[in-house]
């Protein structure tokens, strides 16, 4: 980390330990907070890039930027009445930020909208809470009065920002059926703030620099607790640099990461899970050979500890890390949901350090595996809390939190529940307590009582069956009360291969000895999470298999001439094909070649492409794509 001898301080620790200080003697307030946060003007605050050229933002620029646009948003919503909530609804970029502290300057509660739920869910909460106004990039709400923000009036000169808001409010993830709000004051931020420093005593990997400077990828939505507090807040506070991607496609996050050089990488499982599954293809691609060794690299890194394992692991795993995000990265966090273990091992071999963490959006960021020895970060502990956080475990196994740092209150259906720091808050989450480390076992509300009256937890039982070749698992009960689990195997549309896949997922069933639980196997070609969900609701996906919103068939119905699976595909290719060119499905026949035939470019080629890859979850190799320019063609090439 850069200190640039800030105020004479030569050390990560004195600088930590010197901007602590100024803010225990300061009111614990948005105000503060405000001052604190961009007091190291000449320090790079956001970074950007046109494709070409990186652009950067000092932390005294970005302050003059906010300042001037506290007038606009002020005289704009003018009608609404002083100490109102004011939605924030926009994707990630640094005008989210300048918005975020505008709105707080002009005496508002900003509340940040998840934009991953529905539109009519969100009008509903708006309604609901009489939200006074939005302040959005593009989405219009009939709810409450809409403000574009490119729409609003440029500030001229910097206004020194009025009494500041009293609360900032999330939104709950909405997968159990409703969503809460979780409002917290700056009191709360400064214990979350003063909770990260306790990672940099106890997790030294965490303060590793690259080049003398420490970059955080905002690729967490900065309206979702995990984004804003542990992403912006920890590292905003200490003035470090923010490197915003121009989208969210993987091929753009590797370029960012590799073009800014970032160190730091904070995501939920899913992300971590799907980078782990197209690495590891690419090197089971290179062979038997390959991937041999690469196991045998891989069990002699995790055995090693500290800068012996990442020395080792930068000179055997050089070309894997070249091919994911290069030397700079130093430290990635997992949280909001289990990890899988393989994905813990695989990039912990590579060097990377991925820990795992605990929070929840009603009492924020509260613990993270803070070891550097990687057989124990692989284990997927979350370890132990912060200072200003404690756990407990209830005789049913939950997981209980208290303490300075949580909600100050949270209102759900008409309620207003005020949290008191001696008071245990009940996760819901299953946890257990070995040799000094939680453990997040999975969701009590999953929990699933079979036909012998006994519990199965549902988490447990996946990792247990976890089946190579199969993208995820959701063990799940039907409406019978009966248990299924469905298989997601995005990409294949081979029946030997889902057959394959059948009976070795049927081998583990009956290795973890729950043939007698588990009496429906289900496959899909799509993704398990619905569109806008960070983690797996069980509850989702059953609803989707009752309804038909997740396609599911049978392993027998994948060689039937009608199998679900793959008697439509050549159906989808050919409207694919129609989308694509702007004809009638009835135009496209089997053999109709894409350019001679049908009149395509190859931008629409590439569109094409995209399409199935988006649609069908299958990557076509630009070396093969040459050859595949017919629905036939195409048909043949993906259920080989």
């Amino acid at each position: 980390m850069r200190l640039q001898n800030i105020h004479g301080l030569r050390s990560v620790e004195q600088y930590v330990a010197y901007k602590l200080a100024l803010y225990k003697e300061k009111e614990k307030n948005f105000a503060s907070l405000f001052e604190l946060m961009f007091d190291e003007q000449d320090n790079v605050m956001v970074e950007t890039t046109d494709g070409y050229r990186i652009n950067k933002i000092t932390y005294g620029a970005f302050k003059n930027r906010i300042l001037s646009a506290v007038p606009a948003v002020a005289s704009a919503l003018a009608t609404v009445p002083k100490g109102e909530m004011v939605g924030l609804c926009m994707a990630n970029r640094p005008e989210w930020l300048v918005s975020f502290w505008a709105i707080l300057a002009a005496g508002y509660r900003p509340l940040l909208m998840n934009t991953r739920l529905a539109k009519e869910i969100l009008e509903q909460v708006l309604a609901d809470y009489q939200v006074g106004a939005v302040i959005s990039d593009g989405v219009r709400f009939t709810a409450a009065q809409t403000l574009l923000w490119e729409e609003l009036p440029a500030g001229e000169g910097a206004a020194q920002p009025g009494p500041f808001g009293d609360e900032v409010l999330f939104m709950s993830s909405g997968t159990m059926g409703h969503v809460k709000l979780c409002a917290y004051t700056g009191e709360n931020f400064y214990y979350q703030i003063l909770d990260s420093a306790n990672i940099i005593t106890a997790c030294p990997g965490i303060k590793r620099h690259y080049e003398g400077e420490l970059k955080q990828l905002v690729l967490l939505p900065l309206c979702h607790v995990f984004g804003f507090i542990a992403v912006y807040l920890w590292f905003g506070f200490f003035s470090r640099t923010f490197v915003f991607p121009r989208d969210l496609d993987p091929a753009t996050i590797q370029r960012t990461v590799k073009k800014h050089k970032v160190t730091h990488i904070f995501a939920v499982p899913m992300v971590w899970e799907a980078v782990h599954r197209a690495a590891w293809a690419k090197i089971c691609a290179r062979g038997e050979k390959t991937s041999q060794k690469f196991m045998k690299a891989s069990a002699l890194i995790n055995r090693l500890d500290g800068s012996a394992g990442n020395m080792l692991a930068r000179k055997l795993m050089r070309e894997v890390r070249e091919g994911l995000f290069g030397d700079s990265v130093q430290f990635l966090i997992s949280g909001g949901s289990h990890i899988e273990p393989d994905t813990l091992r695989f990039f912990n071999s590579l060097g990377y350090h991925l820990a795992n963490g605990y929070g929840m959006t009603e009492i924020g960021i509260t613990s993270l595996e803070r070891s550097d020895k990687k057989k124990v970060v692989n284990l997927g502990s979350v370890g132990t809390t912060f200072g200003n956080m404690e756990y407990a475990i209830s005789d049913e196994g939950h997981l209980l939190a208290r303490g300075k740092a949580r909600a100050a209150r949270i209102l759900c259906d008409g309620e207003v529940i005020y949290a008191r720091e001696d008071a245990w808050f009940d996760t819901h989450d299953m946890a257990q307590y070995r040799d000094g480390r939680y453990y997040i076992t999975g969701r009590a509300d999953d929990l699933i009582v079979c036909e012998d009256g006994e519990n199965l937890n549902p988490t447990l039982a996946e990792a247990a069956i976890a089946t190579p070749g199969i993208d995820k698992l959701c063990v799940f009960r039907q409406e019978d009360n009966r248990v299924a689990v469905v298989a997601s195997v995005p990409g294949c549309f081979s029946p030997q291969r889902i057959l394959t896949l059948s009976r070795d997922l049927s081998r583990k069933i009956a290795e973890a000895k729950l043939d007698r639980v588990i009496r429906t196997v289900y496959f899909t070609g799509d993704a398990l999470l619905a569109p806008g969900e960070f983690k797996l609701s069980r509850k989702s996906v059953a609803a989707r298999v009752r309804n038909g919103g997740l396609r599911v068939f049978t392993p027998t119905e994948a060689t039937v001439e009608d199998g679900a699976m793959f008697a439509d595909l050549e159906k989808e290719l050919a409207a694919l094909f129609a989308e694509v060119l702007g004809k009638d499905v009835t135009q496209i026949g089997r053999d109709s070649h894409f350019f001679r035939d049908l009149g395509g470019s190859s931008m629409d080629f590439y569109t094409l492409l995209g399409l199935i890859r988006e649609r069908l979850g299958a990557r076509i190799e630009a070396a093969d794509a040459a050859e595949l320019t017919t629905v036939a063609q195409l048909h043949a090439y993906l259920t080989k």
